[in-house]
């Protein structure tokens, strides 16, 4: 369901303010394709404003292409581009692009900083062993089969199980897929259907995965706090007001703001789930790099949580190899599946990953990629601690990952396009909006930046553009 809501404090016209709720509506999932929106009369109600707000509003989504008005039956999200004579794919580009991130112009690309990135970069690869492929493939219908090589989900459950999630589990199961996206969106086809109601973290990086939008599923956010702590009161609210079927969290290093939930905050969220008859999806994609020692939500409620992890964050690009953890028989089902969608994991990429996993030299591997990660966020945290004394920023507390999740202080409420002014600057991020939070801030990746210059650059630049934003908005931080 649409949360409709205006900033009245912000200095943006109103029916602006309205075209930007309903774009991010649409990208969000929270509109659907061809769903009707609220009449004019009833949302200037609503909102109080003026119908003529309401009516400016949805004539200009109409004149984009983005909503559609016919008489008698309202005004409704666009199911797709009206058919022209001829292809113009300058328009299906525009229609894919994101209205958070609009493009740099071609002069701009060599001094921009890319801050988006979540991908780690090749000078960061560990150096993989050289594999030995057996002469044999496995039958069509086998556990390795379906659900991955046994030598592989063997050593999945020696290097992170048992050393790491202290869990009880065998490798029946564990399902092998291509990465953590491929996880979830094997969980959305096969556990859930178009209409039903699932519950995610707000902000979330989950908000961007398109299988609940091309599926029709319905996302509520349930707010969380800078140590990852979920309001449970109103995830309970939201479960009896929606029926929600399933809720996806990330415990650990959260994406987007980096925060690791207590012990006491995990057992309450498990307690609380086990009360509405609640399953949840945990996702760990940091894992593989975390040096946390509080136990995993599958290893609290092994019966009510599949869990979800890759090696795609510690490899890069040279392999995509994820896993779920779950009961066995769901875990193949989810595996015929995969299979019937064309998706089953090649097997050069599952030996791979074995003889990554079962090298001796994998735990030095993982010390020493942690090691250089915890060196740029220190960098960087060097770099932005001017800008936190000055009162214009405050910064998530996190552990080592990919990432930190910056708060901008002292500001209204910020549209999608205001976090454009970053980028005016050379400044690449994904903003709160993007994460389908309304909070002000934005995620910072530090995972591919190489240089002091580098460092430099985003704090002369991220003060600039603080500076310009708050002068926009005549809000100038006594400390600055």
């Amino acid at each position: 369901m649409m949360d409709w809501y205006l900033d009245r404090s912000a200095h943006t016209f109103r029916y602006q303010q309205l075209i930007d709720r309903i774009q991010i509506g649409i990208q969000n999932g929270e509109l659907l394709p061809g769903e009707k929106l609220p009449s004019e009369r009833q949302l200037a109600q609503q909102l109080g404003i003026d119908r003529s707000t309401v009516n400016r509003a949805y004539s200009e989504l109409a004149a984009s292409n983005i909503v559609s008005q016919a008489v008698g039956q309202g005004t409704r999200v666009k199911k797709q581009p009206n058919a022209d004579n001829h292809s113009n794919w300058l328009a299906y580009l525009r229609t894919q692009s994101d209205p958070l991130e609009p493009p740099f112009e071609p002069t701009d690309q060599a001094s921009r900083l890319d801050l988006t990135t979540n991908i780690l970069p090749p000078q960061l690869w560990p150096t993989l062993p050289p594999v030995k492929f057996p002469h044999y493939l496995p039958r069509d219908g086998s556990s390795n089969a379906v659900l991955g090589l046994s030598g592989l989900r063997h050593c999945i459950l020696e290097a992170t199980v048992s050393k790491q999630l202290n869990a009880k589990i065998d490798d029946t199961q564990i399902l092998i897929t291509s990465g953590i996206q491929q996880a979830f969106t094997l969980l959305v086809e096969g556990l859930l259907a178009p209409g039903d109601s699932v519950a995610i973290e707000s902000p979330s990086s989950l908000n961007q995965l398109k299988i609940f939008q091309l599926l029709g599923i319905r996302i509520y956010r349930v707010p969380i706090t800078q140590t990852g702590r979920l309001n449970l009161s109103q995830l309970a609210k939201l479960k009896r007001q929606h029926q929600i079927k399933l809720l996806f969290v990330m415990p650990n290093l959260q994406n987007p703001t980096g925060a690791t939930m207590t012990l006491e905050d995990r057992k309450a969220l498990v307690k609380a789930c086990r009360d509405l008859s609640l399953p949840i999806v945990e996702g760990d994609p940091f894992q593989p790099l975390s040096q946390s020692k509080i136990p995993t939500l599958f290893c609290l409620d092994p019966d009510n949580v599949i869990y979800a992890s890759t090696l795609s964050l510690l490899m890069g690009t040279q392999t995509r190899i994820g896993w779920l953890f779950g009961p066995a028989h769901v875990m193949y089902q989810l595996g015929i599946l995969r299979d019937k969608l064309g998706e089953r994991i090649g097997m050069a990429q599952q030996l791979v990953a074995q003889e990554f996993l079962c090298s001796p030299a994998f735990k030095d591997q993982q010390n020493q990629l942690h090691q250089r990660l915890s060196a740029k966020k220190e960098q960087l945290l060097l770099k932005l601690s001017p800008l936190i004394k000055c009162d214009w920023i405050s910064i998530t507390p996190s552990q080592t990952g990919f990432f930190l999740w910056i708060n901008l202080l002292h500001l209204p409420q910020l549209q999608p396009r205001d976090y454009v002014l970053f980028r005016k600057y050379g400044l690449l991020i994904l903003p709160a909006p993007y994460f389908g939070s309304p909070t002000n801030g934005f995620r910072l990746s530090f995972v591919a930046l190489e240089t002091d210059q580098q460092f430099d650059d985003i704090e002369s630049r991220m003060d600039k553009a603080l500076k310009t934003l708050h002068q926009k908005f005549n809000k100038i931080p006594k400390n600055s």
